[in-house]
C-alpha cells in the first residue's frame, strides 16, 4: 500500500471514528503490511477528566501501540487570551507487526470512575498480511 494511501485511510478513519456522545461507530476494517504505520485521532477534552484508554491490547505479533499523545486545542477569547477548559484531540499512533487479526476498541471515560460506562466507545479491525 502507497504511503498516501495510509494517510487517507488514516483521515477516514479519524472523521469515522468521532461522534457524538454516545454514538456506536460501526466497525471499520483497515488491512496492512507488516511496518505499516496508522493512526486514530479522537475528540477529547482532558479538562473534564475524561481520556481514551484501550479496552484491552491488541496482540503484540500483529499490531504494537507506537505513542499516545495529546493536544489542546488553543482558541481565544476576543481580547486574544486562551480560554479556559478548551477541548483538543488524543493522536493514537499504532504500527502493523506480522500476519494476523486485531481488534482496537478505545473507551473515552474517567479512568476513576470504575462502574460506570464509557461516555463514547469506538473499535477497529485491523488485518495485517
Amino acid at each position: 500500500m502507497k504511503p498516501w494511501m495510509i494517510l487517507l485511510l488514516a483521515a477516514a478513519l479519524a472523521l469515522g471514528l468521532t461522534g457524538p456522545a454516545g454514538a456506536k461507530a460501526p466497525a471499520q476494517v483497515l488491512v496492512l503490511e507488516p511496518g505499516q504505520v496508522f493512526k486514530i485521532t479522537l475528540a477529547a477534552n482532558h479538562t473534564t477528566g475524561y481520556q481514551w484508554v484501550l479496552a484491552a491490547l491488541p496482540p503484540a505479533k500483529v499490531v504494537k501501540l507506537v505513542s499516545k499523545n495529546y493536544a489542546a486545542d488553543k482558541p481565544k477569547d476576543q481580547e486574544g487570551k486562551p480560554l479556559a477548559g478548551a477541548g483538543g484531540y488524543e493522536v493514537w499512533i499504532f504500527q502493523a507487526v506480522g500476519p494476523g487479526t486485531a481488534f482496537i476498541s478505545l473507551h473515552y471515560l474517567r479512568p476513576w470512575e470504575k462502574n460506570k460506562p464509557p461516555a463514547k466507545s469506538r473499535s477497529l479491525e485491523v488485518q495485517v498480511r
